[in-house]
């Protein structure tokens, strides 16, 4: 686990408070729903709430209620949220959910607020 000195925690700690909330109204969302990739129906756990922009590098829009996906989870066995995040981009432009993404993305733009690293755009673009 990284670690972050006093002010480091602080910082991060701030930049993450909209989470609970979100996460929550997400979590809800999710029981009625089902998976964006597979089809297979949600449980409404947080593990089926998958960020479009990757919180790490896009904090701007981390708490953005556009930002999101409904995936399904650990328990399914296709997991599709995990295959989303931890895949290869040729993999995730595979994926049925690639279009949205990028529309998604598309609508997120000008929201950003991060320095541009292209490394993380590229999936995007």
């Amino acid at each position: 686990m990284k670690k972050y000195s006093k002010k480091g925690l602080e910082r991060r700690k701030a930049e993450r408070e909209c989470l609970p909330e979100f996460f929550q109204k997400h979590i809800e969302i999710a029981k009625t729903k089902y998976c964006e990739e597979c089809g297979a129906k949600l449980r409404g756990n947080i593990t089926e709430i998958a960020h479009v922009l990757p919180k790490q590098y896009f904090k701007s829009v981390m708490c953005s209620d556009l930002n999101v996906l409904y995936l399904c989870g650990l328990y399914s066995g296709k997991e599709c949220h995990s295959k989303f995040d931890n895949s290869a981009q040729e993999k995730v432009r595979e994926m049925k959910i690639y279009p949205k993404v990028q529309d998604i993305f598309k609508q997120l733009e000008e929201e950003i607020t991060e320095k541009i690293n292209y490394k993380h755009y590229n999936l995007y673009t």
